[in-house]
């Protein structure tokens, strides 16, 4: 008797039974919306897939997915019980990811428009189960976030403070060395904080890790917290241990251990250990209800409604195609590059061009046109030459960014040991530079970078989004613009000969908008 009592309350529904929960029809129009973005957005999720292969920082991001299916898994007792209703007023929450893809899109910022999908995934979630189920499953759902490759912006900081941590180690320890900005010389052998050294993936998949394990065992804020933090600077200070013992054990063993391929499989043996230690710490202080997940939202019987649930969808696919509608619709062909007024920016009176010497380039996505030549002053022919790069784009939306972390004022054996911000005036305009000295063995150059978008020069990560998204609006134009000198007698020397020459270069910033006439006819 007590049995069917419980049944009439909390009736037992099957999922495969239209009648009592329809859960079959509502996980098929989530499927189908799931179908829909994935098509609209293919060019996202690829590039997001491509990161995972490419960089082993973002290997992790394979076992999102299937972490995401297993938890929802643990839950399906509470779900079976439950039955799904739509929520159509969810859909207004796609509002702020649908103007986060579009802002992504013109400002061509890739983890933007990728957050965006995911975040209207679970917008839709919401919309289509309802609020209660996605109460039940939240944790899953908000856990897709970390599909999302984000981070290379940490890798330089985080390449300087291993770089400390092992100048600090070796003062300590009494070694002798010479630090050269990222590379350390020691009596038996050369040794460079690469970016693959940075910690960037024992970081990040810390972190992933942690997220999840703070869920399955701790439920007091303060514990979760202090958890979560040290998940942040053990890894930061594990890899900086682990550098350290990899410059010693090579050292003293004349470079016949952890070296090469050797390196990277003791620093992930170390780097297995180290997560390992945290996790074996953190379970310690596991809560006692941590197994027990409270489910306090009470089961109340629902109609179904069919004509509730086409309407959700119908919103749904409308609203995953807003955005991209709108793009398509402020699209159109942006101006032709005229290649005649790109090969002519480096004609300047008083210089004369060079075999170009090879030494350097930049490493830029290569963009839609290119200016590669070398300079020489004809009052001083002696002089160490001076290599211009530009690299020249239509702000087409969606196109590479000017500050993709790949992008270097360097390339090949070279590496920065010094930065500084650096003006010059330049026919009357005001150009700010990034100033690099970059260095390979015994050799030095200067580098100097701008940016150009619209007639604007600027090096100012802000000034550039901001920027490059209003020029994907209009569909104007941008460059990268970069200058390099051997440093042969003193930095100063170097810097006073590119300052000459960017004084030479008369209104470069008319010079580049030539380049972006409609009018051109060299496309």
């Amino acid at each position: 008797m007590e049995t069917s009592v419980i049944a009439e309350n909390r009736p037992k529904a099957d999922w495969g039974d239209i009648s009592g929960a329809p859960w079959t029809l509502y996980l098929a129009a989530l499927a189908t919306i799931v179908a829909v973005m994935g098509a609209i957005f293919f060019r996202d999720i690829k590039a997001a897939v491509e990161v995972w292969w490419n960089f082993p920082a973002y290997s992790h991001c394979y076992l999102i997915i299937p972490i995401s299916a297993w938890l929802i898994w643990e839950r399906r007792s509470a779900l079976s019980s439950d039955r799904p209703a739509c929520s159509p007023l969810a859909l207004f929450a796609a509002i702020p990811c649908l103007l986060l893809w579009f802002v992504g899109e013109f400002a061509s910022i890739t983890e933007f428009r990728q957050f965006a999908i995911v975040g209207l995934t679970e917008v839709f979630v919401v919309a289509i189960l309802g609020w209660h189920i996605f109460r039940k499953i939240s944790f899953a759902c908000l856990y897709l976030f970390f599909l999302v490759p984000t981070g290379q912006y940490l890798i330089p900081p985080l390449q300087e403070i291993t770089a400390r941590f092992v100048e600090t180690g070796l003062s300590l320890l009494g070694i002798p060395f010479y630090r050269d900005g990222l590379v350390f010389d020691l009596v038996n052998g050369q040794y460079e904080i690469a970016e693959a050294c940075a910690g960037l993936r024992f970081l990040v998949a810390t972190v992933a890790l942690g997220v999840l394990f703070v869920h399955l065992v701790y439920r007091k804020k303060a514990k979760i917290i202090l958890f979560l933090a040290a998940c942040c600077v053990v890894p930061v200070i594990g890899n900086g241990i682990r550098a350290l013992l990899t410059v010693m054990v090579a050292n003293y063993t004349n470079n016949e251990i952890a070296v090469g391929f050797d390196h990277i499989v003791y620093g992930w043996m170390f780097a297995v250990a180290i997560i390992f230690v945290l996790l074996f710490i953190g379970s310690a202080f596991r809560d006692p209800d941590a197994d027990t997940i409270v489910d306090q939202t009470p089961v109340i019987p629902r109609k179904p409604r069919y004509w509730a649930l086409l309407a959700t969808l119908a919103g749904a696919l409308i609203t995953v195609s807003v955005a991209p509608a709108v793009a398509d619709f402020l699209g159109h062909s942006p101006p032709a590059i005229d290649r005649v007024a790109l090969n002519s920016l480096d004609v300047i009176p008083g210089w004369h061009q060079q075999d170009v010497t090879g030494e350097w380039r930049i490493e830029f996505n290569p963009g839609d046109a290119q200016l590669a030549s070398s300079l020489a002053p004809n009052d001083a022919p002696s002089e160490p030459p001076i290599d211009v790069n530009i690299h020249y784009y239509n702000r087409d939306r969606g196109s590479a960014s000017l500050l993709s972390e790949r992008n270097h004022s360097w390339q090949g054996i070279w590496h920065p040991i010094e930065q500084h911000s650096v003006r010059q005036s330049a026919h009357g305009v005001d150009v700010p530079f990034d100033e690099t000295i970059i260095s390979a063995g015994n050799l030095k150059r200067l580098v100097w970078t701008t940016y150009w978008i619209d007639g604007r020069f600027t090096t100012s990560g802000l000034a550039i989004r901001l920027l490059e998204f209003q020029s994907g609006v209009v569909r104007g134009h941008s460059a990268v613009v970069a200058f390099s000198t051997p440093i042969t007698i003193s930095t100063q020397d170097a810097r006073q000969r590119l300052a000459k020459l960017v004084a030479s270069f008369g209104n470069l910033s008319a010079g580049l908008s030539r380049v972006g006439s409609s009018s051109a006819s060299n496309q």
